[in-house]
């Protein structure tokens, strides 16, 4: 008699065993978590958590989240770091529950959380991971499990050296011609050698006047005493 209530006990616990795994393996649902922000000092990173490949039966009630795990980089998670609209979200001591009054058999995003990124980072990245995601229809689908979702939030990269935009090379700058006034344009080339006068082939310097002053005179003497003479000398003819 004991021998026979145990090999039932066995084949009951067995029965148990099986139908739990099938219910596991008949129903599946993925998970996936994406950003489209930079790890940036002062601003805000929105982390989505999105539902996909839904099986579950009549669809998914529920889904929680076992443990919320953040880097340093971010300022501390609180209830209002969530957003749904189609599920209620409560957290607490580092997990995360979402409920849906009806079963959600479409995908989408079930939440989003948005992280503050504390001032003076110098990080070049970051992590956040939603750990322990089980999401359930109730007693016919059971529990279904999904691997640990983690998502890398990266900082800016900047290019070495200055700024980030490349800058397009400058062409040499041309000389500018200055601008030339009607007046200046009537007005002779500065840079031009100015005409030239017209001088006598030779000038006679001081000294030189003075000596043809007295030759001039000497001559003058000369031809005074001579003229003298002769008018002396043409009276004592007569």
């Amino acid at each position: 008699m004991k021998k026979t209530i145990k090999i039932i006990s066995i084949i009951t616990i067995m029965a148990i065993i099986i139908s739990i795994v099938n219910i596991s393996n008949a129903f599946s649902f993925n998970v996936s978590v994406s950003s489209n922000d930079k790890l940036v000092a002062g601003q805000e990173v929105k982390v989505t958590l999105t539902l996909s490949n839904i099986d579950m039966d009549d669809g998914i009630r529920s889904i929680k989240v076992g443990k919320i795990t953040v880097g340093e980089e971010f300022e501390e998670i609180t209830a209002k770091s969530f957003s749904s609209t189609t599920w209620m979200t409560t957290y607490s001591n580092g997990g995360l529950v979402l409920m849906s009054g009806t079963p959600i058999t479409e995908e989408g995003v079930a939440v989003t959380l948005t992280l503050k990124v504390k001032q003076g980072i110098t990080a070049k990245s970051s992590a956040v991971s939603f750990e322990n995601i089980v999401a359930s229809s109730g007693s016919n689908t059971g529990d279904i499990t999904v691997d640990t979702k983690t998502i890398t939030i990266k900082a800016e990269e900047k290019v070495e050296g200055g700024d980030q935009t490349p800058t397009t090379p400058t062409e040499p700058e041309k000389p500018t011609t200055p601008n030339i006034t009607d007046k200046e344009q009537n007005q002779p080339n500065k840079t031009e050698n100015p005409p030239k006068e017209i001088l006598p082939s030779r000038i006679p310097q001081t000294g030189e006047k003075e000596v043809i002053t007295m030759i001039v005179a000497s001559i003058m003497v000369i031809t005074v005493v001579f003229g003298i003479v002769s008018f002396i000398k043409y009276k004592k003819i007569r």
